[in-house]
C-alpha cells in the first residue's frame, strides 16, 4: 500500500512532463535533483552562520538566509500542491527531507507553516513523512502561534542565553519524544550548551482547618 500511494502521487507529479517511461524517469530524477538542491541551499547559511561572531558579515549571511527561505518556500509549496508530500520511495530521502526542512523554517508565514502541517500529518500516516520530523514542525506551529510546544524541540535565546520554550505537560514529554523516535530532552539540549532535568512532580498537600474553629 506504501509503495502504490507513493506511485500514484509521483504519477501526479510528473503527468505534465510526458506519459512515456522516459520521460517518467527523466521527470522523477529532475525533481529529485531540484529539491537536494533546495535542501543544499537550506542548510548552507545555517551552517555558515556560526563561522561569524556577531556583527555585519552575519548579518549578511542571516539575510542572504531568510531570502533564500522565501525563495524555497515558494518553490516546495508549488511541489507540494500539485503532487502531494512525496516519500522516500519517489523521491529519495534528502529530496524528501528538503519539504520538510522549508515549511519548518518558514517562521516568517507562520499561516503557511499551519497550513501545511495538516498536509505533513497526512503523509506521515500515509509512511511518506518521518514522525520525528513532524513533531518538529508541531513545536515550531505551536510556538509560533503562542502555544506551549509539545516535544521541547524548540530553543530561544535571550542575552545570548539559550533556554527551553515552554512546554505543554513537561512532566511526560520524554514518553512523548520517544513515541516519535526522539531522543530524550536532556540529551538533546545538551547540542545547544544548555541542561534540562524533568520537573519533580509536587504532592498535593490537603490543609485542614482547625477541628474547631469556634
Amino acid at each position: 500500500m506504501r509503495m502504490l500511494l507513493a506511485s500514484i502521487h509521483l504519477a501526479s507529479a510528473l503527468c505534465s512532463f510526458g506519459q512515456d517511461a522516459g520521460s517518467h524517469s527523466r521527470s522523477t530524477i529532475a525533481l529529485r535533483t531540484e529539491l537536494e538542491r533546495i535542501h543544499d541551499l537550506d542548510q548552507r547559511d545555517r551552517n555558515n552562520v556560526h563561522h561569524y561572531i556577531p556583527g555585519a558579515q552575519k548579518d549578511s549571511v542571516i539575510a542572504h538566509m531568510v531570502m533564500q527561505d522565501s525563495l524555497n518556500l515558494i518553490r516546495v509549496t508549488a511541489i507540494i500542491d500539485s503532487t502531494g508530500w512525496l516519500g522516500d520511495e519517489a523521491i529519495g530521502r534528502k529530496a524528501n527531507a528538503a519539504l520538510f526542512l522549508v515549511i519548518q523554517h518558514a517562521d516568517a508565514r507562520p499561516d503557511l507553516q499551519a497550513r501545511y502541517l495538516e498536509v505533513m500529518r497526512e503523509a506521515v500516516k500515509r509512511g511518506e513523512a518521518k514522525p520525528h520530523q513532524l513533531a518538529m514542525l508541531e513545536d515550531r506551529v505551536a510556538v509560533n502561534h503562542g502555544r506551549p510546544q509539545i516535544y521541547g524541540s524548540q530553543i530561544g535565546w535571550k542575552d545570548g542565553k539559550g533556554f527551553v520554550k515552554p512546554i505543554a505537560d513537561e512532566e511526560h514529554v520524554n514518553e512523548r519524544r520517544a513515541a516519535v523516535g526522539l531522543e530524550p530532552l536532556e540529551r538533546y539540549v545538551e547540542r545547544f550548551g544548555l541542561t534540562w532535568s524533568p520537573p519533580v512532580k509536587k504532592e498535593r498537600v490537603l490543609l485542614l482547618g482547625p477541628a474547631n474553629p469556634h
